[in-house]
This record gives structure tokens, C-alpha cells and sequence, in this order.
């Protein structure tokens, strides 16, 4: 799969190098989870290194700044990201002749322009215009939508599937830093195991799970039913004898059938495992 890296997204919008270089956080994962797949590819125009960071300091001159320890790792990725192959301008595939726009502009002969004649995505850098959102491209008369990615969160929730990165990988990126955690996920009990229908169910329960305002209105939600298993022996309980057995567990409902087993730590819903069959709820 292929990406381009939108140059579009980046005006001199940064008060600083600085503020620029600690926006990169989220474009350095995206980058990484691209990567995982060594036959995906990101393009760029060949003088990148010309956008403008601030008012007054360009790509290129991120090579003369010195930068705290805590941001040279991002500095050194963008910098490897900047100049290095492919370069979608050495042969564009769009009509250099065809007017292509995005809402009043003109944007012929750019990566946006680019990434609607080859329905690819836009990775790009922290600007209002181009954070996570679907663009509408006209070609002429004919609009093609584009997805602009800032976070991993909107890259694995428009491409995941088409990246094919593992499911527990997607629940670890989607949920990160949200009131649910899916980094304990066990893989015997993953999403792995689930259908396509299954898995998208499980995503609207925890999307619908994270919306809440708060735990008290969790627990008085009809739908996800959140409340505490209370296995009926302990041949049926299904943490006997793991490290968890002595957590308070905590299960919700996906559908009818599925339920996501897990704890509360603070304000945050560990997940464990998800139940396809609803065998160890009938008893708890």
C-alpha cells in the first residue's frame, strides 16, 4: 500500500521548530505502523526540505538546529522520511493539464492531487486543514474523496484492514490513551478469533464505551449491561488460576453474544478477553 505525505499540510503554521518537532509524535507512529508491512511505501515531492516550518525556517534547516534529547528521535525519522525514495514528482501519474481542487484552491501538481488519481492517503503533518478528515478532491467535474492522516487512531480506523496489521494491534492503536486499554489483550481471546461482523461489533461497543461521559452512566446503560462476573464455582470461572484471579473482573456486552471481559484500573477499563459464545457467562 502506498501513502504520500501531504507537503500541502505544511505553511509555516508553528510557532517554533520546537512545536513542530513535538507535533511529530503522532506522525512518527503512523510512519512505524506503515512500515510494518516492508512492501508499503510513503512519496513525497522531492524538495520537501523547502516547506516552511514557521514564518521563517524551512525543513531544511532542521539540520542546523539543536534540539532537546527528548525530540531528536522524531527529528532524525522526518529527516530519514524527507529524503529518501520514492518521489511521487519524478513521474506523476495525474493530468498535469487537468484542473484539480479542494474546496476554492487549485491543488495541481500537488501530493493531494496526486494521492486522488491513485486513491491513495495523504499522511499528514499537524495542520487544522488536514487532520484526520476525509477530503473532497474535483477532478474537472468528478470528486474523489481522500483520507488525510494525522493520528495512528484515524489511520488504523480508515486503512487498518487494507494495511492487514493485526486486529489486537488495531484495538491496542484505536484505544490508546482512551478510557479503554487493550494492551493486556490475551491472544487466545483476541479479535484474531472473531468474524468481520463480530469484530465491527466489538468496535461499536467500545467506541460506544469511550463516549460516555462518565462511569455512572456506563453502569446505567441498558445496552452494554457492564456489571461484575460472578462465575457460580470455580471450575467455571474463567480466570481460575491466572494472574488476574484475584482482580474484581468487570464484563460488557458486544451483541447479543459477545461480551469483553477485563478490570478497572483508575479511570481506565483493561481489557482481557472477548467471549464469541457466551459459554463462561451462563455461569457468571
Amino acid at each position: 500500500m502506498e501513502f504520500i505525505l501531504n507537503e500541502k499540510s505544511l505553511h509555516g503554521q508553528f510557532e517554533s521548530i520546537e512545536d513542530f518537532l513535538k507535533s511529530l509524535e503522532n506522525n512518527i507512529k503512523c510512519f512505524q505502523i506503515i512500515y510494518k508491512d516492508k512492501t508499503n511505501k510513503i512519496s513525497k515531492i522531492k524538495d520537501l526540505y523547502k516547506c516552511n516550518i514557521t514564518a521563517d525556517k524551512k525543513l531544511l534547516h532542521l539540520r542546523e538546529c539543536v534540539c532537546v534529547e527528548s525530540l531528536l528521535a522524531f527529528q532524525i525519522a522526518l529527516e530519514q522520511e524527507i529524503y529518501t525514495l520514492p518521489f511521487w514528482d519524478d513521474d506523476p501519474a495525474h493530468d498535469l493539464s487537468v484542473r484539480y481542487m479542494l474546496e476554492d484552491h487549485e491543488i495541481t501538481a500537488t501530493g493531494i492531487a496526486e494521492a486522488a488519481e491513485k486513491d491513495q492517503s495523504l499522511v499528514s503533518f499537524a495542520s487544522a486543514k488536514y487532520m484526520d478528515r476525509k477530503l473532497t478532491v474535483y477532478k474537472n467535474t468528478d470528486a474523489v474523496i481522500v483520507h488525510s492522516m494525522y493520528t495512528p487512531q484515524y489511520l488504523v480506523e480508515a486503512v487498518g484492514e487494507r494495511l492487514k496489521l493485526d486486529r489486537d494491534d488495531m484495538l491496542k492503536i484505536r484505544y490508546e490513551n482512551t478510557r479503554i486499554d487493550c494492551s493486556n489483550l490475551e491472544k487466545r481471546f483476541g479479535a484474531n478469533c472473531l468474524e468481520q461482523d463480530e469484530f465491527e461489533e466489538v468496535l461499536s461497543s467500545m467506541d460506544k464505551f469511550n463516549k460516555h461521559e462518565s462511569w455512572e452512566t456506563i453502569a446505567v446503560d441498558d445496552g452494554l449491561e457492564l456489571k461484575k462476573y460472578k462465575p457460580d464455582s470455580p471450575k467455571n470461572n474463567w480466570f481460575n488460576g491466572t494472574m488476574y484471579q484475584n482482580k474484581t473482573i468487570m464484563k460488557f456486552r458486544a451483541s447479543s453474544v459477545l461480551r469483553v471481559f477485563g478490570y478497572r484500573k483508575g479511570d481506565t477499563f483493561k481489557v482481557l478477553r472477548i467471549e464469541r459464545n457466551h459459554e463462561y457467562s451462563d455461569h457468571g
